[in-house]
């Protein structure tokens, strides 16, 4: 396969084993290739993720007014109604001519309602959730057991990138996180050709923990630009790094391509998306070992900054935005 699969079993059995270094050597091969992997071994229960599913699927069957009633709102939390989106700011490509072919549900890192930064910063508000005790409780261990796996990778991520195994740690007190349950609906054989359940776009964080349904559709882009089927894998997920890592290592590793297109015209896809990024307050700058590559390229950013002004431009239609201004 071009794509390469990580099995991290003896990683998560023992964090401080000779594992560690093959799993950093083999995140640096698949970083500075493909920018995608497949993550195996990584002792998430198929139970959870499963459930994690039903929750996905349960979620978007609801009554479309019921689903609207929790849009998205000015912190990024909530429902995103279909077709609703189009990509204008992405690090390789134009505007999109068509939304995506998708809805999804956010949810994003808790902050406590006494937490000085609760709606005053931008990111920092409330989660909403569906009147479904059940739909919350899947979901929050889901996304427990995402942020859990985020951090376990962490130390490798710090090795792999030249640097002592606690490097990235102190970057990640903690996280900044964001879960997205994805629906994608069948697709019209008659569809444009520009027409994507996700147009061509690269992350904009550190990491994406994707677990993807039989259906198929995600699709990464070639150094040559030539594109291919990232299928599902049983038992895995698939993770590629965002612009952040790109960033951080002066575009050294890969922040990938990637598109959807749900080929098939009678199944609806369901993915589950953990972007497991630093800290708000964490500064973004190259990391020396690799400042010199291209010299000058990145200049220090607050994590904050740049993920509010990625996400508002294009998420702009979000309850509470106009009154924010």
């Amino acid at each position: 396969m071009e794509i390469p699969v990580i099995d991290i079993a003896d990683l998560m059995a023992a964090p401080e084993s000779a594992g560690r270094e093959r799993v950093a050597g083999e995140i640096m091969g698949a970083c500075t290739g493909t920018g995608f992997f497949y993550l195996t071994g990584h002792g998430v229960s198929p139970g959870l993720i499963e459930e994690g599913f039903e929750a996905n699927r349960r979620f978007h069957a609801r009554p479309e007014a019921e689903k609207l009633a929790i849009k998205q709102n000015r912190w990024h939390r909530g429902y995103q109604a279909m077709a609703s989106s189009i990509l204008k700011s992405s690090a390789r490509f134009e505007a999109a001519r068509h939304p995506n072919q998708l809805e999804s549900f956010f949810l994003r890192h808790e902050v406590a309602a006494d937490d000085p930064t609760y709606e005053r910063q931008p990111l920092q508000g409330p989660n909403q959730w569906p009147d479904d005790p059940g739909f919350v409780d899947v979901v929050r261990r889901y996304d427990t057991a995402m942020r859990r796996l985020g951090l376990d990778l962490m130390p490798a991520f710090s090795v792999a990138v030249g640097e002592d195994p606690d490097y990235f740690a102190r970057h990640f007190a903690p996280p900044s996180t964001g879960l997205r349950l994805i629906h994608y609906p069948p697709a019209s054989a008659s569809r444009p050709e520009d027409l994507y359940g996700i147009h061509p776009h690269t992350d904009y964080g550190f990491l994406t923990i994707l677990a993807q349904d039989r259906v198929g559709g995600l699709q990464i882009q070639r150094v040559d630009g030539s594109w291919i089927d990232a299928p599902y894998l049983p038992d895995s997920f698939i993770l590629n790094i965002g612009d952040i890592l790109a960033r951080w290592t002066n575009d050294r590793f890969n922040s990938t391509p990637h598109r959807v297109i749900n080929k098939s015209d009678r199944l609806d896809r369901y993915s589950i998306a953990m972007f497991f990024d630093p800290c708000l307050d964490s500064v973004i700058e190259t990391i020396p070992r690799f400042a010199s590559l291209q010299p000058g390229r990145y200049e220090p950013i607050r994590y904050s900054d740049y993920l509010s002004m990625r996400l508002d431009t294009n998420f702009p239609d979000r309850v509470g935005v106009a009154a924010a201004g």
